[in-house]
């Protein structure tokens, strides 16, 4: 906050470069979208739980897509058949 002339304390207004709306110089995230006005980052925790989450259920749905391709039972070609005619 600063203060005016007239003894007033004005805050500076800033624009949110996603949304566009008008928020506060010392606001830390957008009331409209909450995204980060700061520029800061996300904790690198958050990152990790995501791609920990990922690999967990990807892992499975892989793996289960691999085995129904393996344990297809082959069904055996059909054999010529020869017919010999006997005189």
């Amino acid at each position: 906050m600063r203060k005016t002339s007239m003894g007033v304390f004005a805050m500076a207004l800033e624009p949110c470069r996603v949304c566009g709306t008008l928020n506060s110089t010392e606001a830390e995230i957008c009331l409209s979208c909450e995204f980060p006005t700061k520029g800061r980052r996300r904790p690198a925790i958050f990152q990790w739980a995501a791609i920990g989450l990922f690999v967990l259920f990807t892992i499975p749905v892989i793996m289960t897509v691999m085995n129904q391709f393996k344990s297809k039972p082959q069904t055996p070609s059909p054999q010529p058949v020869s017919l010999r005619l006997s005189r």
